[in-house]
């Protein structure tokens, strides 16, 4: 008797674990031909022009890899859109958000925003879920043994300003023509703008230029002030570290001041 009850008593036992085994093997084959991205982006606001191009860019992207290849080697590519307005804190509101969506969760994590980057490292460390920052964010998140989610791709500011002194160096005929010379870092005031003051502060002690830091308050489309300071330092160059309409307000004021734009380098956003 005792036998025949054990029996009966595994049987929905036994029932349990396999419909949980056929759920979990069905969400494995799901995750096997899905993979879900947020599309984090920002279509509205004064750097629409460049979020909204590069984001659409990218959705269309991934539709046409499912369209033409069947996805990437024949795992679909999900998306859902989330409006960030180039805003920290709406950058982190989509990130919760989103970052549970689809059978596996967010694959990666794409922020277009050096300020939005720097708020999500904790964040997607902690929830295992890797950051890709394009040629912005954190230079120091090069480091993999220190940042293990954190993968800014191809370069990055600190390169990138190197390769503009580089440049800076070879119009006045070699580095160590540098010394004495005066170069103004004209900002984006914020995290994205502020990255390459250290190393600038480096760079000038090393060569014997002198640089002076000056902010641009967001979104740049004010820059009078800024500009008469440039006109009273007199330097030989300027970097322009601009985003958005900061870009084309700093050429036109620089006109108008009588700054000649052969002497402006910009970062690639401008």
């Amino acid at each position: 008797m005792f036998e025949d009850f054990a029996k009966r008593a595994a049987r929905p036992v036994a029932a349990v674990v396999a419909a949980a085994g056929l759920a979990i093997a069905a969400t494995g084959a799901q995750a096997q031909q899905e993979q879900f991205i947020p599309a984090n982006f920002y279509w509205v606001g004064p750097y629409a022009p460049g979020g909204s191009g590069f984001g659409g860019g990218m959705i269309d992207y991934f539709a046409m890899l499912n369209a033409r290849d069947g996805g990437i080697n024949g795992v679909k590519l999900t998306w859902e859109k989330c409006e960030t307005e180039y805003n920290n804190a709406r950058g982190v509101e989509c990130y919760e958000r989103l970052k549970k969506k689809g059978p596996t969760g967010a694959t990666v994590i794409h922020p277009l925003s050096t300020g939005i980057t720097y708020s999500l490292i904790e964040k997607a460390t902690a929830d295992h879920v890797p950051i890709i920052s394009m040629g912005y964010g954190r230079t120091d998140a090069s480091d993999g043994r220190v940042f293990p989610y954190i993968f800014p791709l191809i370069t990055n500011y600190w390169s990138q300003n190197t390769a503009k002194i580089k440049f800076i160096g070879m119009k006045e005929g070699g580095m160590e023509k540098l010394k004495g010379k005066k170069i103004v870092n004209l900002y984006h005031d914020s995290a994205y703008g502020k990255e390459t003051i250290g190393i600038l502060d480096v760079q000038a002690k090393k060569y014997g230029f002198e640089v002076t830091h000056i902010a641009v308050p967001h979104p740049g489309n004010e820059q009078q002030s800024q500009w008469l300071q440039i006109r009273q330092i007199r330097p030989d160059w300027v970097i322009l570290r601009g985003w958005g309409v900061m870009n084309p307000t700093a050429l036109k004021a620089a006109a108008k001041a009588g700054f000649p734009r052969e002497k402006i380098v910009g970062v690639w956003w401008t």
